[in-house]
């Protein structure tokens, strides 16, 4: 039997390190848009909704066909709300919309995740019988090639500890990139977590489609992969 799945869309309207960033123009489009035009081209996907305090993301979010805006409360769209408090009210507001199996957390802020991407990652869940799934993809630079300096001695023992090591002899590391999180609606609601330890799966994704935009730079970065792509 077919998973149904719940997209939902965090965009609030505040942000300190690149102002008005979900509704900003990247290639032409709102930021946000390129995560909907991705959810609309996904064949597993079987309802989105958009949750925001910005009343401009919830006009674009209209536009998109099944796909229904939830205007967030003041107490949800501080600097201090929790991402799980956000999405379990999105969850909680969509039992009108229907029943669902799997919510599926999509921030706007990965706007090269691709349709594929999203609908793999349900793959994933559904083949493994899955708990959940998050993206992940691999280290730019090792983490074994950094380290604290908190005491004197600290840089010392970190290059003695490297002084024969090569790159290419270190192993791969992951790490979370920020753009698919896939949970059993009845466990997000039991549990309160995103993060399970059993029966929760990485998906892999390209280096290239896991840009998480934070800064301007970020943004910039976004940008010219895209021109390149074209």
């Amino acid at each position: 039997m077919k998973s149904k799945v719940l997209a939902v869309v965090p965009a609030r309207a505040g942000s300190k390190r690149l102002p008005k960033k979900n509704t900003k123009l990247l290639d032409g489009l709102p930021l946000i848009a390129h995560t909907l035009e991705a959810i609309k081209h996904s064949t597993l996907v079987t309802t989105t909704v958009v949750t925001s305090d910005c009343p401009e993301v919830l006009s674009i979010s209209e536009q998109y066909s099944n796909t229904y805006s939830l205007e967030r409360p003041a107490e949800l769209s501080s600097d201090t709300a929790s991402s799980i408090d956000v999405l379990i009210h999105a969850v909680e507001h969509s039992k009108q919309l229907g029943e669902f199996d799997v919510v599926c957390l999509l921030q706007p802020t990965s706007p090269l995740r691709t349709s594929l991407d999203i609908d793999n990652a349900i793959t994933l869940y559904i083949e493994k019988r899955a708990k959940g799934v998050v993206s992940m993809t691999e280290c730019e630079h090792s983490p074994l090639w950094s380290t604290p300096l908190t005491g004197e001695g600290d840089f010392n023992k970190f290059i003695s500890k490297l002084s024969n090591a090569r790159s290419q002899d270190l192993p791969n590391y992951y790490r979370l990139n920020g753009a698919i999180y896939l949970i059993e609606k009845n466990t997000l609601l039991k549990e309160n977590k995103l993060f399970l330890e059993q029966d929760y799966y990485p998906y892999i994704m390209d280096t290239e489609n896991s840009v998480d935009i934070d800064n301007y730079l970020d943004f910039l970065v976004a940008e010219t992969i895209i021109k390149l792509k074209k």
